[in-house]
């Protein structure tokens, strides 16, 4: 069963480009090395420009949890001063997902 963890973070104003980055580079070295981690998909909102949402797919429930305690705890403590508070998280299973990805 694959699960999913959505997490939304709130930047400063003017810092989430910045923070971005710093979290997108995380997602694209620790988290591939991670046990279980099966992809992400980053939103940044159209609405605020300090907001930003994270989905990170899971293997299983283990991983996702052994995963809070090291790439997301690192990803806070990395970006922490230009957060305006500590991102909320919800989990979820994944019951389906179909991704099409237009050929280059």
């Amino acid at each position: 069963m694959v699960l999913a963890r959505m997490s939304f973070w709130d930047f400063k104003k003017g810092k989430r480009e910045e923070g971005f980055s710093e979290l997108d580079r995380i997602l694209n070295s620790l988290a591939q090395d991670a046990e279980g981690f099966r992809g992400y998909m980053s939103l940044l909102s159209y609405e605020d420009p300090n907001a930003l949402t994270v989905l990170t797919l899971w293997q299983d429930e283990d991983a996702m949890k052994k995963s809070e305690k090291g790439v997301f705890a690192q990803a806070i403590k990395k970006v922490q001063d230009s957060l305006e508070s500590s991102p909320r998280i919800e989990n979820y299973r994944v019951f389906s997902t179909q991704l099409i990805q237009s050929p280059q």
